[in-house]
């Protein structure tokens, strides 16, 4: 299986083959930067509060939720940070934050 990442960007064949259609489609593409220097999004962190990372973002609700967090709207999501809440459910809390952050700047949240 493979990484959060691959399970919502699709693998790394995958994101080359991409590239290489929407470069040769689209060549002023090439000339954007990859950060989020000037795009407005304010990039989630580990230490933030499950809940005002769901009031900023509501998408990350359903991102959330499809990576076994079911429980994003119980009480404790307003006082547990988002590396307390994947302790809790056993799940690796900076891969979180990488592939939300990830799915959040694809979809201009």
């Amino acid at each position: 299986m493979g990484t959060l990442r691959d399970l919502f960007f699709g693998d790394e064949q995958e994101k080359k083959a991409a590239t290489v259609d929407t470069a040769a489609s689209d060549n002023t593409q090439s000339t954007q930067t990859a950060g989020t220097e000037g795009t407005g999004f304010e990039e989630v962190r580990a230490d933030e509060l499950v809940g005002n990372i769901i009031a900023k973002h509501p998408m990350a609700a359903q991102f959330l939720m499809e990576c076994g967090m079911e429980c994003i709207f119980c009480p404790a999501s307003q006082m547990e940070s988002l590396s307390d809440a994947c302790a809790v459910h056993g799940i690796d809390g900076e891969e979180i934050v990488v592939a939300l952050n990830d799915y959040l700047q694809s979809h201009n949240a």
